[in-house]
């Protein structure tokens, strides 16, 4: 079978390479669509390309390619019948199914990092990748505070913005830059960007601890030349 078997040489071909295919898939998403003005078209189709890039990265783990797969189509689902029902709230579900995508994504990364045994342009990817899942938690997080409580934050704008808006705040957040043209207001989103910083700066520690070790242990084990 032709078919079957080009499939199984593409994923043996992602899986060589995972995180640097999920690395610019994630990149894609954040960067996309900088430079158009339908910012919701493209901000949709971003999304989906992430989560295909998921269940593809992750497609020879049963349990996760399912939850992957179940994910997408109830995102679907609630795209094409979410005007039909009132009491669905879009947003607010799209934001709790991207959630669990990306702490699961999250959970995979923090394992590969910890029990990969060389420093590898593959397993910096992986880093890089747990970072930016971080700090798309915290976008999320921080958009479903907003729409269940709006004017959590201050600045963020309106309809579309709001998003993008979070998104930026997210980042300078983790990166600690902290520009203060964004700020909590709300107890509940001071919480939470409180909680981000503290799995940021975690991360960061947690992660540069394993990189430096891993490389030193790699470089002790070398044979030495004469």
């Amino acid at each position: 079978m032709p078919l079957h078997s080009s499939f199984n040489k593409l994923l043996f071909y992602i899986s060589q390479r995972k995180y640097i295919i999920l690395l610019i898939s994630f990149l894609v998403l954040i960067f996309g669509n900088t430079f158009t003005e339908d910012y919701q078209i493209f901000g949709i189709v971003n999304i989906y390309q992430n989560l295909l890039a998921g269940l593809l990265v992750y497609f020879n783990k049963k349990r996760l390619r399912y939850i992957i797969m179940s994910i997408i189509l109830v995102s679907v689902a609630i795209d094409l019948f979410a005007g039909s029902f009132s009491f669905i709230q879009r947003n607010s579900w799209h934001g709790i199914l991207y959630l669990i995508f990306f702490f699961l994504v999250v959970k995979e990364v923090f394992i590969d990092v910890l029990y990969v045994k060389t420093v590898s342009t593959e397993m910096l990817s992986a880093a890089l990748c747990g970072f930016v899942l971080l700090c798309q938690i915290g976008t999320f997080l921080f958009y479903l505070i907003d729409n269940y409580s709006p004017h959590s934050f201050s600045n963020t704008g309106e309809g579309k913005n709001i998003l993008i808006n979070l998104n930026y705040f997210s980042f300078t957040t983790l990166l600690t830059i902290g520009f203060g043209d964004i700020a909590p207001l709300s107890l509940i989103a001071k919480r939470a960007v409180m909680f981000i910083g503290l799995l940021g700066h975690f991360y960061t520690v947690f992660v540069t601890g394993i990189i430096i070790g891993k490389y030193l242990s790699a470089n002790r084990s070398s044979p030495t030349t004469p």
